[in-house]
C-alpha cells in the first residue's frame, strides 16, 4: 500500500521474468527464489541481505527475482490470468481470500519456521474471527491463517497538511475528503486526492454517508466491518452517487503513488492514505521542508488492514521461499524494514520492543522506542470492533468494478 510508480517496469518484468530467471539460473548455477510485492515494500538491502544470509546457512547461491505491483487488483489480474507465476506473493487480506478460494495458494509449512513466534498473535486471532467459513472451489473446508504469514498492517485514514487544514475540517470527518467545511484552502481541485484503490474508497464512501446520516434504509445499524463488505445494491448505488457527487471536489484524477510525495512536497493538502506512507510522509515533510503533516482516522473508524505473505500452489523454490520468510520474522530485520518503509512490522510489540539489535535499529532511525511503541495510531488495538477488516467482494466484484468505472470516468 505502498508505492512508486513503477507500472512501466512491472510490464517489462513480465515480459522478461522467466527468461531471465532461467538464463540466469543457467549461467550462474544460482538458485532463483521470484517475489512479487507492493512497490517500496521493502528496505533497500533486505533482499541482498537475505541473499547472502541464504548463501551463508545452504552453502549454495540464490537470485531473488522481485518484482511489483501497485494494487490488489493489478496483482491479482497478473496471477489469476496465469501472467505471473511467483513463489511468494504479497497481498492484503481480502485478495489472501480470493486468491485461495480459486485455488492458487498452498499453505505454509509453519514447522519450518523458527521464528514464526514473533509474529502478532492479535493479527492471526482477527483474521480467524473474520474470515471463518472458507471452502476451497471442491468444496474443502481450510484454514485462512494456514495460508499467510503477517508482513505489515495498518489503517486508512487522511494525511493532510496542518497549515491549510482546521480543526473545523478536521470536525468534519470523513468530509474532510468532500471539503465538507468549505475550506477555502481546498477549494482549488488539485488540493484533495482519492486513490485509485477501489475499496479503500469505498471504505471512505460508506463511512461517509454514515456520519451524515445519509445511509438507505435498513442499513444505519451495520457494524463497521459490515458496511465496509456490504454488496446490496442499495449501498452500492448511494455510494456511487457520493463519488461522483466528490468528483467536482477532488482532483479529477485518481492516484496510488503520487499522492503521498504531493503532500510532502506541498502541492496538495489532503490526501486518502494507508497508515505507513502517512508516517513516511509526516517524517519527510518534517525533516526536509519543515512541514507539518498529520495523520488521523476519522471518528476512529475504518478498515484495519493485513498484508501477508502467501506461496504460489506453483511455487518453484518452496524451500527459498520458507527460508526468506523466516528471515523476515526476525526482530532485527522486520524492525530494519519497517523503519525505513514506515509500516507498522507484523512482528508482536513485545518482541520488538525487547530485542536488543531491533531496538538500536529504532533508535538509530531517530526514533524514542517509548513512544514508537505507545502510538495508537501506529498501532491500533486489534480488538476494536470500530475498525472493521475488508473481505473479497466474491461474485459482486464485477458489480462494483462498474460502478467504479462509472465514477472515475464521470
Amino acid at each position: 500500500m505502498k508505492i512508486t510508480n513503477k507500472l512501466l517496469t512491472l510490464v517489462l518484468t513480465l515480459i522478461l521474468i522467466a527468461g531471465s530467471a532461467a538464463a540466469f539460473a543457467a549461467c550462474s548455477n544460482a538458485e532463483i527464489l521470484m517475489v512479487y510485492n507492493w512497490g517500496d515494500y521493502i528496505g533497500a538491502d533486505i533482499v541482498a541481505g537475505f541473499e547472502d544470509y541464504y548463501a551463508e546457512v545452504t552453502g549454495k547461491r540464490i537470485r531473488v527475482i522481485y518484482s511489483t505491483f501497485d494494487t490488489n487488483e493489478t496483482m491479482l489480474t497478473q496471477i489469476m490470468d496465469g501472467k505471473e507465476v511467483v513463489d511468494l506473493i504479497c497481498p492484503s487480506e481480502y485478495a489472501i481470500q480470493r486468491l485461495l478460494v480459486n485455488g492458487y495458494l498452498q499453505p505454509i509449512d509453519k514447522t519450518r519456521l523458527a521464528n514464526i513466534g514473533n509474529v502478532e498473535q492479535g493479527i492471526y486471532n482477527k483474521t480467524a474471527n473474520v474470515f471463518t467459513d472458507i471452502k476451497l472451489k471442491n468444496g474443502q473446508a481450510v484454514d485462512f491463517n494456514d495460508y499467510y504469514v503477517p508482513y505489515m498492517w495498518g489503517t486508512v485514514g487522511i494525511l493532510y497538511n496542518a497549515d491549510k487544514v482546521t480543526q473545523a475540517d478536521l470536525d468534519k470527518g470523513w468530509g474532510l475528503l468532500w471539503n465538507a467545511n468549505n475550506n477555502p484552502n481546498l477549494k482549488e481541485r488539485d488540493k484533495i486526492f482519492m486513490k485509485d484503490s477501489i475499496r479503500e474508497v469505498y471504505v471512505a464512501g460508506v463511512l461517509r454517508l454514515k456520519e451524515l446520516g445519509e445511509l438507505p434504509a435498513g442499513y444505519s445499524t451495520m457494524t463497521v466491518e459490515q458496511l465496509i463488505n456490504c454488496t446490496e445494491q442499495p449501498l452500492f448505488d448511494a455510494v456511487e452517487a457520493l463519488l461522483i457527487a466528490q468528483k467536482n471536489t477532488i482532483n479529477p484524477g485518481y492516484e496510488v503513488d503520487t499522492g503521498k510525495d504531493e503532500v510532502v512536497e506541498g502541492n496538495i493538502y489532503v490526501n486518502l492514505a494507508w497508515s505507513g506512507d502517512a508516517f513516511y510522509s509526516i517524517e519527510v515533510a518534517d525533516s526536509e521542508y519543515g512541514r507539518p503533516l498529520a495523520y488521523f482516522v476519522p471518528n476512529n473508524e475504518s478498515n484495519v488492514w493485513f498484508d501477508g505473505w502467501v506461496m504460489h500452489k506453483d511455487a518453484n523454490n518452496p524451500q527459498a521461499a520458507l527460508m526468506f520468510l523466516d528471515y523476515l520474522c526476525r526482530a532485527d530485520i522486520a524492525m530494519s524494514n519497517a523503519v525505513e518503509i514506515g509500516y507498522t512490522s507484523g512482528l508482536a510489540r513485545d518482541i520488538l520492543s525487547v530485542s536488543e539489535l531491533a531496538i538500536a535499529i529504532l533508535e538509530d532511525g531517530g526514533y524514542d522506542a517509548e513512544e514508537y511503541f505507545a502510538d495508537t495510531l501506529r498501532y491500533p488495538d486489534l480488538e476494536d470492533t470500530s475498525y472493521g477488516v475488508m473481505k473479497d467482494f466474491g461474485d459482486q466484484e464485477a458489480v462494483f468494478r462498474g460502478i467504479w468505472n462509472r465514477v472515475k470516468s464521470a
